[in-house]
This record gives C-alpha cells, structure tokens and sequence, in this order.
C-alpha cells in the first residue's frame, strides 16, 4: 500500500511479480475486507481498493470509500515493531487528520488520500497521546497530517488539550503547516504546549512560479509566517523545489536569495519528481523529455537522479542547481550518505564547498563551528 501503489499500482504489480495484492488510498477497509474474502475464499472483485492478480492479468476494484469517521479506527499498535525493541518510541508519528482540499499543481496528496479534509476529534487525538506515553514512553512526536492547522480553532484547541492533560512535551509539524493557516495565536499556543519546529512548503521564491503552482496563497503569506514563527520562538525549515514549471538556474538563484531572507533554521532544495495523476504530470509530457521512468527519481542525496530536464532548465544545470542552492543554504546534509563515516562525509561536503561556492569558503566554515554539534549528532545518527 502507500502513495506509490495507490497512483500506479496495477504497473507495480505487472512489474514485481512476487507481490500478490495492491491497496490503494486509505487502507483499514479493504484490508479487513480482504482478509475475510481470504479465510471464506470469496471473489476478490467484491473488496473495494484492491489491485490484485487474476491469472495473467492484474485487475483493479477501484477506489475505496473515505472513512468519515476516523475516531471509529484504534489507535496504532506498534508493539509488533522490532525498531521498538526497548519497548519506547523517541518520536512518535502522530495523524490526526487527512485529505487536502488545495489544489497544489505537483502534489498527488489528493489522489491518495482524497481534496476532502476529514479531521479526528481533539479528544480522540488527545487519547492516543495518552496511550502513547503510557505504552511507548513518549517524550516527542511529530505530527505528519498533510494539513494539520486547516482548522486553525481545532488546532489551537489542541495544544490547549495538551497543556491541561500535562502532556506537554517536545513535537514538531515536518510534514508542514500552510503559511495562512497559522496566526499567532497559534504559535504561541504551539510554542506553549511544546510546539519547537515547523515545515513551511516554500516551494519557489519566485512570484511568477509560484502563483502557476496553485497553493492558493502568496509570497506573502509565507514570509508573514516565518516571521510569525521566529517571533514566537519556533523554528522553521523550508522546503523548495527544483524544476517546477518555467523554473531555470537562474529562478532557483532567486530562490535562493528568498530564503536567505527568511531567517530559516535550515531549508532544503529537493529535485522534482512528477507524480501519475498530478497536473504537473501532463506539463512534463507535453514540455519536457523524461531521463528515467519517474519512480526512479531521487529527489536528494549523494548521487540525485533527475527525471526529466527541459530546453530552458537541462539535466546539468539541474545537478549544478542542486549542489548549489543546498550548499548556500547550508543545508549540508542533502550530500551526506550514513555509509561513508563522519570522515567521508566531510570531505564529500568540502569538495562540494570548494566546486560551487568556493568565495565563500570562509562563511561555510563559520557555520560548520557554530553547529558542529548538530553536524557530528546528524552523521552519527
């Protein structure tokens, strides 16, 4: 199950012939359903949100209906998970809602898990928290919903809810919050009940750009909110993309000189890769040449694989675009691989210092001292 296999599915099946089943979007329904057409040898066609093989052939059921209730689900049991072999979680992943009514260009969040937000109530949320931390020993979690603040009341009533039941403890939001979903109300109510970072999705800093995505918000609004944030003593870490529609070398410079405004803890400059489904899909086959199948795109990391270049914004400039934005912006991890040691790593950092911003050799080191710590942490981790 998952993203992948929701938005194409029936090809993974054709092409991993040692899966036997598909489910797509949310997955509680049909996996139940499934298992009791397994135990009484029913017809597999009746299981809503199944992919499945019939002889040669692979079949789809279609889509499954959204769950309106997400208070009926139990909560989570993750004491069959051998990474908690001592029994404790150090940050939990915690949902409390789902779908996204934008229409963001690039996004397949949509067409996984549907435009409509459906949220579980404060005290259901506040309930698996408990569990949690009675179960797990939890002392940080992260909330991973696609939308979280879209009711900001709900959102404020939250932390609310986590101060009055003493479960105030460290969490984030690294999945992302919208710009204008957030006021400072809400900030200081985060940053009260234990609220130290936030992911903002920047996507471009240029204005052209990022109108034509369709967030439905403007550049305002995100520096509004990053200010909102700093002033409230949270964090934020913003997330671009690189090689949206139109976008060049040049965009992804200014970009660059955006966030650099920002005051951002950190930022990263992921490589795109066009999802099945999405708008910006039928944008690449149209404007662009594909390099590689897109489910073999890296967005980062020591070795990136770009999927598709255009005549304004070719696969070298990509490449040079990812080096160097990450690089200003000090976001050295992106090149950082957990197989080549603190030593390996830091050379592979430096040379890249030294090939694509090399003038300002001595600003990188300055930084490089004041988070040493965070850096050794990071490449031990």
């Amino acid at each position: 199950g998952g993203p992948h296999i929701t938005l194409d599915g029936a090809n993974f099946l054709k092409e991993q012939e040692s899966f036997d089943f598909g489910i797509a979007g949310e997955g509680e329904r049909t996996t139940a359903d499934l298992l009791k057409v397994l135990v009484s040898s029913g017809e597999l066609d009746r299981v809503k949100g199944l992919i499945y093989r019939k002889g040669k052939e692979v079949e789809t059921t279609g889509s499954c209906e959204r769950i309106p209730d997400l208070d009926a689900l139990p909560f989570p049991d993750y004491s069959g998970f051998d990474s908690i072999a001592d029994g404790r979680i150090y940050n939990y992943p915690l949902v409390t809602s789902r779908g996204c009514p934008y229409l963001c260009t690039y996004c397949c969040v949509k067409g996984v898990m549907g435009r409509k937000w459906i949220a579980r109530s404060v005290e259901n949320v506040i309930g698996e928290m408990e569990q949690a931390e009675d179960r797990y020993k939890i002392s940080c979690f992260n909330i991973q919903d696609d939308n979280f603040s879209l009711d900001m009341n709900r959102a404020k009533e939250f932390c609310d809810s986590l101060v009055r039941k003493n479960l105030a403890m460290k969490w984030s939001c690294p999945n992302g919050i919208r710009a204008d979903r957030m006021d400072d109300e809400l900030m200081g109510k985060m940053r009260r009940s234990g609220c130290f970072a936030v992911a903002l999705g920047i996507e471009s800093g240029v204005e052209e750009e990022f109108r034509a995505i369709k967030k439905g918000e403007e550049l305002t609004d995100i520096v509004k909110a990053a200010e909102t944030a700093n002033r409230n003593g949270i964090f934020v870490f913003g997330n671009f993309i690189i090689g949206l529609p139109n976008s060049s070398l040049e965009s992804i410079r200014r970009s660059v000189a955006f966030a650099k405004k920002l005051n951002l803890e950190s930022c990263i400059f992921n490589l795109f890769v066009p999802f099945p489904g999405t708008e910006v899909w039928d944008w690449v086959k149209e404007n662009g040449r594909m390099l590689m199948v897109w489910k073999d795109g890296f967005t980062q990391g020591k070795n990136p694989k770009i999927v598709f270049e255009t005549d304004e914004f070719p696969m070298e400039d990509r490449l040079r675009a990812y080096y160097e934005a990450n690089i200003k912006c000090h976001n050295y991890f992106a090149f950082m691989d957990e197989h080549d040691g603190l030593i390996g790593n830091l050379v592979n950092v430096a040379r890249n210092i030294l090939k694509y911003d090399a003038r300002n050799l001595f600003g990188h080191i300055l930084w490089c001292i004041r988070h040493s710590g965070r850096i050794v942490a990071r490449v031990v981790e």
